[in-house]
């Protein structure tokens, strides 16, 4: 028979254990109810100016990637909730590509942090106000924001967006990343 020591010990440590788990959980459901209800900041901040991509010269091919957010613009981690379209230069389906780059560096390998395909009937764009949810991971702080685009006409057509962006707050159980996707 063990000890009533021994036996007081080991339930003491079943309960803090118990109560960590319960903290931890609460703090997860408290970053839940951060990504409802936290604010939401566009960039550019300046209305008269937009980020600007380009498709490839070649149907279905992406153009080059083109910084949205300069490096050391967004002091904590973050997130891209959505992209909002203001212009573009032709109708056709586009596909759009999000990705982060560490300082000044354009995307490496799976940095990409979101994709949206749509398919605009009329020029100039009819609901510019729209935005288009991407719902990113996190992305680290100071990083550049870098978009890129590829057309179902491939006549390097450009489109002019803006990014809405979020705060992000860990949970403690962070879903990684998936590596790559295998298409």
């Amino acid at each position: 028979m063990g000890s009533a020591t021994s036996h007081t010990k080991k339930d003491c440590q079943t309960i803090i254990n118990i109560e960590s788990s319960r903290i931890a959980e609460q703090d997860d459901i408290a970053v839940i109810d951060h990504h409802w209800h936290s604010r939401w900041r566009v960039y550019p901040q300046d209305v008269g100016t937009t980020a600007q991509i380009q498709a490839a010269a070649s149907a279905n091919v992406f153009g080059v990637w083109a910084q949205i957010i300069p490096e050391n613009t967004i002091p904590f981690e973050f997130e891209v909730e959505g992209i909002v379209v203001e212009e573009l230069s032709a109708t056709t389906t586009y596909h759009i590509q999000i990705g982060y780059g560490i300082g000044a560096s354009q995307p490496g390998v799976n940095m990409e942090m979101g994709e949206r395909r749509m398919r605009f009937a009329t020029v100039p764009v009819a609901r510019i106000s729209e935005l288009l949810l991407i719902r990113s991971q996190n992305i680290p702080a100071n990083a550049s924001l870098w978009g890129r685009v590829k057309t179902a006409a491939g006549s390097s057509e450009t489109m002019d967006l803006s990014v809405v962006i979020a705060r992000h707050v860990s949970v403690e159980r962070e879903v990684p990343i998936w590596l790559a996707f295998p298409w």
